[in-house]
């Protein structure tokens, strides 16, 4: 005989089987406010919004416009500072210390007298820590970086100046220039020369014009005057002549 416990245990057994193949959920309750907390940690997959403030989205900042410009750096200039220690502009890309620098560029070469003669030059774009400037039998004379020009005394016609770039990887290549004053002074002198005779000349040539202007002038005013006067003393005689009679 069946009785009515008897028919309700499979269905008990039924529930249990159920309830445990469910995911465990801590039931939430008023007592504890720890419990909520492993609640929602359990349920929700949103960790920040338990335990801790939502991470911050990082905002663009305001772009500094003068840091996109490119710098106002001339190489052939001499520099207080390298390009690459200024942060308000763009320099250039060049090579650092790990790379011997390229050749510099020699501009010019211009005599001094006693002084000696001007080496100029312009930077490589390469990091530099010394310039070396040579002469065909004169000592080097080596410069910091920041200086585009030297000295160099003891130069004669046709000698070759060189210089050349430095840096903790080496020397680098040479940029040389041959030096050529006493055909620069001859040319100088004689234009010199020349331009002072001829202002000269054309001074000259304007003062004997203006003289000679002058005198035919001054010339054609006697002329008219004595003309006029003779004529006076024409009419005056025949007036005479004619009280006379």
């Amino acid at each position: 005989m069946i009785t009515v416990r008897d028919s309700t245990r499979p269905v008990w057994f039924l529930l249990l089987a159920l309830l445990g193949s469910w995911p465990c959920v801590a039931i939430p309750t008023q007592e504890s406010g720890t419990n909520n907390m492993l609640s929602e940690l359990l349920v929700s997959d949103d960790y920040y919004s338990v335990l801790d403030d939502p991470p911050l989205e990082a905002k663009p900042g305001p772009k500094n416009e003068s840091a996109q410009q490119p710098c106002d750096y001339d190489v052939c200039l001499e520099q207080k500072e390298p390009c690459l220690a200024r942060k308000d502009c763009l320099c250039r890309g060049i090579t650092l210390e790990d790379v011997a620098p390229e050749a510099p560029t020699v501009t010019s070469l211009t005599p001094g007298g006693s002084e000696g003669v001007t080496v100029r030059w312009c930077a490589p774009y390469s990091l530099v820590t010394t310039y070396t400037i040579k002469g065909a039998e004169q000592e080097p004379v080596r410069v910091g970086s920041h200086l585009r020009s030297s000295k160099l005394k003891g130069l004669n016609d046709g000698d070759k100046v060189c210089v050349l770039a430095e840096n903790a990887a080496g020397e680098g290549p040479e940029s040389c220039m041959m030096y050529l004053a006493e055909k620069d002074n001859a040319y100088l002198t004689a234009g010199l020369i020349g331009g002072a005779l001829g202002l000269g000349l054309l001074a000259v040539l304007a003062v004997l014009l203006w003289k000679y202007t002058q005198r035919r002038r001054t010339g054609a005013r006697l002329s008219i005057q004595d003309r006029d006067d003779s004529h006076q003393g024409l009419s005056d005689s025949n007036r005479v002549s004619l009280d006379v009679l």
